[in-house]
Order: structure tokens, then sequence, then C-alpha cells
């Protein structure tokens, strides 16, 4: 039993929104004519020379506002300025590109704009430069001979040649005096 209660009430609601919908799109029409809602009431913008149009949003605007105003969907809208397809949110104070301009075309034909020529007497201005001096000429430079530490550490594979013989002398220094040689009794 309490199933076909469900059903049945489920019925109801089914018929009560049939109904509702029926009641609400006779409402809005008069003599059989659909209502013509109000178009936005927002300060249009002059469209820019090349046909542009820009909007700065202020207090109270909407973006759905706008596209009425306009006429232009909100989704154009939005994509025009970047913005995801289905976002509501706009900025008081930063424009908004409701229609993009048409390109300007090129004229095929220049015309000639003539340049007025007006002489002007040439002003001299020395140069703060100083006149080029004569370079000496390069002597040779007489060259010291490496001491026994350069000789020793000026290649790179000589240091780690010393490097490793040093440290090697240790190791052998410590192996023998630390475990070959008994402390004496």
């Amino acid at each position: 039993m309490p199933m076909k209660a469900t059903k049945s009430f489920i019925l109801l609601i089914c018929l009560a929104v049939i109904f509702g919908t029926f009641l609400w799109q006779s409402a809005r029409s008069v003599s059989g004519a659909p209502v013509e809602f109000p178009r936005a009431q927002i300060m249009t913008s002059t469209p820019w020379p090349d046909g542009s149009i820009y909007h700065i949003p202020e207090s109270g605007d909407s973006l759905w506002i706008i596209s009425e105003a306009y006429d232009v969907s909100m989704r154009d809208i939005n994509i025009l300025n970047g913005n995801s397809p289905e976002a509501v949110e706009i900025y008081i104070g930063q424009a908004m590109l409701i229609k993009r301009g048409e390109p300007a075309t090129a004229t095929p034909n220049v015309s000639p704009t003539p340049m007025p020529v007006t002489p002007s007497p040439t002003v001299f201005k020395p140069s703060r430069t100083p006149i080029p001096s004569a370079t000496a000429i390069p002597s040779p430079t007489a060259t010291q001979p490496p001491s026994t530490v350069q000789e020793l550490f000026g290649d790179s594979k000589r240091v780690g040649w010393t490097i490793t013989g040093i440290s090697l002398l240790g190791i052998a220094l410590v192996v023998f005096f630390g475990f070959l040689q008994k402390p004496k009794p």
C-alpha cells in the first residue's frame, strides 16, 4: 500500500508542475501575444572609429543587464574578454569588450604630403674626446724562472700525484706506529 501511495503522490506532483507551467505561460500573454520585458536601463557606449564597443561597468550593472542592453549574449562577451563562457562576474571600472571592431583597411593610393624644408645653420660643437696619442711599441719583458713550489704544484696532474704520495706516506706511518710497533712493557 505505501508503494501505491508514493506513485500516486509523484503523479500528482507531475500534474501540478505541468498545470502550473500552462498557467504561467497563459499569464505572460495578453490576448495571445507574448509580453515583452523591458530592456535593461543602462547607458550604452558609443562605438569607436573601428566599430569596436567597450563598456565600463558601474555599480548595479550585471553581465545579464549589459548583454541585454547591447543585444549580445553573455557567452560572447565572456569569450571576447578571455573569460570562461559560463562566468558571470564583472568588475566595476574594468573595460569590457562588447563587440570587436573591423580592422582598418589600407588605402591603395598614397597621397604625397609635401614636407616644408626649413634651413637651419649647422652649429659646430667641439668634441670632448681628446686627440688620440701615439701608443708605445711593446717591448719584451724578462720572465723569472719558476720556483720549486710552482714546479711542484704548477700542474694539476702533479698536484694530484703529490697529494696521493703524501696521503700514502701518512697511512704508512699510522699503520707502522699504530699497529705494527708493540708498546714496550
